[in-house]
Parts: structure tokens; C-alpha cells; sequence
């Protein structure tokens, strides 16, 4: 059996630095010793014998670039120093189902320390009698409650048993969340990760071409959505980052369709959002695109303003700025298109916006964090009193996704509007002099998605 290389995309010594970082957060946190726990998460039942493919838990793979089921990692600072740990499965040559005959090369416990730069590994079989054995020599624990019950009742069992009973040993007095230490590491993005996302979002666009080129009307949502995957899987990536959205016409309006069943009508327009996810880091791009290749003039009406507060919410971008202060200029500008389109004849756009008029045609946030998941981790407020937004700094992503929605059976909409709904999405990095579009490969001008569509019978 060939072996592989188990650590990907970044090398050993990228994970160790982040260990060694988290371990360095963590002490300060506890005040001294502590014991630091991972798990990577179990393989998930399709139907009868078959799993879904297996992703390891994000914290895990940033703490480690490995994804095997059923690994526990150990972080631990006692008396000063330092131990890291790891129990992944043991080889398995044998003929049963689940052994490396089946699915594949494992690490394996004598392999794992110098493959995948931890101190010392063990047998995951046993993962539970050690970790049990490290929390108790540290007065602290760290773990993420609520992702694993099983290992949840675990946790709590040993630290409730230490807190009845010293026997000699250190007694257990904090169990604490390592997520919000562990979640603003990763909200700023290296540029390892930053190439890794300009992949992932160069794959994703890709994708988005294709469907633009070969959609025509008549084709099912499914086919669309197969021409764009067929793309990202070409082109090196492991998977979609999350479930393609593939909407025609009115079906647009909702905003995580995903049925993908409906048939492409001549005068649709199409929204397609869909990402490629590259060794663990996500794209996230929408488009929108007339079935027919030319825009109706109320489809490029409603597609002119939505791409106006796009463009003008990208501008915004910047280092020092309020996390929300590009989701703010896009819907001023959203309120006057409301407004000028005779969706609120009446209403004025400051109007409009005080009262909240616009939430049935725009009721969602024009931005969330992107990384190794979609909605990527990292807060938007600060947790103290106040909750006053955090602020854009130099390594943060975020998507910039305004849009419009129209639902065919509104009458409150002028009828040429009816049935309309579009998204437009890119993927931003704050840098220390402004922005990049990470997805700027992907068309979104009307004059060049025309181009690319071309007119279709």
C-alpha cells in the first residue's frame, strides 16, 4: 500500500504553529495549567451500510490539516510545559468492512507522531481512559460543549467525579469553551489561506461560467446544477462548500432553495449560488443570469440597482470599519431602488428604511464571515454591554451579497417585477490598504454575462 500524504493543504509545521499559538491563548485564559481537547467527529450513516463522505470538524482540521473519523487531539501546559497528544485509529489490514482494505490508508498510532507533528499518539480505542487521565492532572479543561454528546457526558462525568473527590490528584475546578479563542485565530487569514481561498473561489467561478455558457431553456435546475459541480470537481476542488442553490425564476425568492427540480422557462432568470470547497476553505458566489441570454428590461432594472449597492458596499470595505457598515450603504441604496421602482410609491427611502418597509424584499444581512465554513467562525458584536459591532481588520473575509426579491404572487409589486429575485455575492479580504475581490473572475456586468450567455432559442 502506497503511503500519503496525511496533512493537507498546509505543512506540519503551519498546524504546530497553531497549536502552539491556541496553547499560548488558552494558558492566559486559565491562569496556568490546563488540558485542551479536539475531536474530529464520527462518519455520518447515508442508508444501510454507506457513510457520507467524511470532513473532519473545522476546529479539528485547523488545529491539525487531518481529517480521519474518530481522533482525539490533546493539548496540555502542566508546570510549565508542554504536551501535545493525538489517538487516531489503529491499522487495519484485515478483510472486515471498515479496515484500510475497504476504505482506505489510516495514519496509524506508530506513524502518527512524526506525520502529523504531535509529541505522542495513542489508539482512539482508548481515547476516553486517557483523556480522562490528563484532565485530572490539570486544574483546568477546555472543550467545545454541544457538537458530540456522547463525548459531552464524558467530559462532564470527569469533571463532576474530580470535584467530589481530590484522592490525591489536582481537583477539577473550570471546564471552559476553547471556541472564542479559537474562532478570532482563524477569522484572520493567513496568506497560506488566502491563496488557498483565491483557489476556491477562482474554482467556484469556473463553475458559474460553465452554467452561463450552457444553460439554455428547457433544462431542468438539476442539470444547471450538475454542469456547475461537474466544474468544481474538475478543477481540483473536493467538494461544493455547501448545497448548490440552482433557483429559476420565482423559486429565486427562496432564499435557500435547494429542490432543484424545476424546469428553465425562456424568460427566467436563473440564481445560482454555489462555492468549491479547497482542502477545507470555502467559496461562497452567487450570480443571477437571464435562461434566454438577454435581460428583460425589468430583469436588468432590478439587476442595475442590486448590483449598484453591491459595488457600492464593496467600496466600503476597509480595515477599521464596523463589520456591519457595508450592509448599511447597500440598503440605502436597496430603500431608493424600492422606492424609485414603485414597490413604496408613497414612502421615501429614509422612510422606508426607519420603518423597516424593505424586510419582505431584502430579509437577510449583506454579509457573513467566510474561511473553512461558509458562515465562518468569529463574532459580529462584541460581548460586553454595549454589543457594538466588531470591526473590519487586514485577513478577515467576508461576503458581500445584497439582493432583491420579488415573489410572483405580491400584488403589492408592480407585475413586471413579479416572480423576480436576485443575489449578487461576492467573496471580499480586507487588506491593510482596502479590499480584494477574491471572486473577482467570476462575470457579474450585464454587458459581459450577456456575452457569455449568448442569445438562446
Amino acid at each position: 500500500m502506497t503511503s500519503k500524504s496525511f496533512v493537507e493543504p498546509f505543512s506540519t509545521k503551519t498546524y504546530q504553529r497553531r497549536r502552539a499559538e491556541l496553547i499560548r491563548k488558552l494558558s492566559k485564559i486559565s491562569n496556568g495549567d490546563f488540558t485542551a481537547l479536539f475531536w474530529s467527529g464520527y462518519e455520518i450513516s447515508r442508508n444501510s451500510t454507506n457513510t457520507f463522505t467524511f470532513r473532519a470538524n473545522s476546529d479539528f482540521l485547523y488545529l491539525t490539516g487531518f481529517s480521519e473519523p474518530e481522533t482525539l487531539i490533546l493539548l496540555q501546559q502542566k508546570n510549565g510545559k508542554i504536551r501535545t497528544a493525538i489517538g487516531v485509529r489503529p491499522r487495519d489490514f484485515s478483510n472486515n468492512r471498515g479496515s484500510e482494505i475497504w476504505d482506505g490508508e489510516r495514519v496509524g498510532v506508530e506513524r502518527a507522531p512524526k506525520a502529523l507533528g504531535f509529541d505522542e499518539a495513542f489508539n482512539s480505542h482508548d481515547a476516553f481512559e486517557v483523556a480522562k487521565k490528563w484532565i485530572l492532572q490539570t486544574p483546568a479543561t477546555f472543550w467545545s460543549l454541544g457538537l458530540t454528546p456522547d463525548w459531552d457526558q464524558k467530559i462532564i462525568g470527569i469533571h463532576t467525579d474530580s470535584t467530589a473527590q481530590m484522592r490525591g490528584i489536582v481537583q477539577e475546578e473550570k471546564l471552559m469553551d476553547p471556541r472564542p479563542t479559537l474562532h478570532e485565530m482563524r477569522k484572520i487569514k493567513s496568506p497560506e489561506e488566502i491563496k488557498a481561498m483565491k483557489r476556491a473561489a477562482d474554482i467556484a467561478a469556473k463553475g458559474h461560467i460553465r452554467a452561463m455558457k450552457t444553460t439554455h431553456p428547457g433544462h431542468y435546475e438539476y442539470e444547471v446544477q450538475a454542469e456547475v459541480e461537474r466544474e468544481i470537481k474538475k478543477h481540483g476542488a473536493q467538494s461544493t462548500s455547501y448545497n448548490s442553490i440552482v433557483a429559476a425564476g420565482n423559486n429565486a425568492c427562496t432564499l435557500h432553495y435547494n429542490t432543484n427540480r424545476a424546469v428553465l422557462k425562456k424568460h427566467d432568470l436563473i440564481l445560482i449560488d454555489a462555492g468549491a470547497e479547497y482542502f477545507g476553505y470555502a467559496s461562497d458566489i452567487t450570480r443571477c443570469y437571464p435562461v434566454s441570454g438577454t435581460f428583460t428590461s425589468a430583469q436588468k432594472e432590478v439587476y442595475s440597482w442590486v448590483l449598484k449597492a453591491q459595488l457600492t458596499a464593496i467600496q466600503t470595505v476597509r480595515s477599521g470599519i464596523s463589520f456591519y457598515k457595508p450592509h448599511e450603504e447597500a440598503l440605502k441604496i436597496l430603500c431608493t431602488a424600492l422606492y424609485k421602482m414603485g414597490i413604496f410609491p408613497k414612502a421615501n427611502p429614509k422612510k422606508i428604511l426607519k420603518e423597516g418597509l424593505y424586510k419582505p424584499y431584502f430579509p437577510h444581512g449583506t454579509s457573513h464571515w467566510l474561511g473553512m465554513d461558509v458562515h465562518d467562525s468569529g463574532i459580529y458584536r462584541k460581548k460586553d454591554q454595549k454589543k457594538e459591532p466588531v470591526k473590519l481588520a487586514p485577513g478577515n473575509v467576508l461576503t458581500i451579497e445584497p439582493g432583491l426579491y420579488f415573489r410572483a404572487d405580491d400584488r403589492k409589486v408592480p407585475a413586471r417585477f413579479r416572480g423576480i429575485g436576485i443575489r449578487i455575492e461576492d467573496d471580499v479580504l480586507v487588506t491593510k490598504s482596502g479590499r480584494e475581490v477574491l471572486s473577482k473572475n467570476c462575470p457579474k456586468l450585464i454587458q459581459d454575462i450577456e456575452a457569455l450567455c449568448g442569445p438562446k432559442l
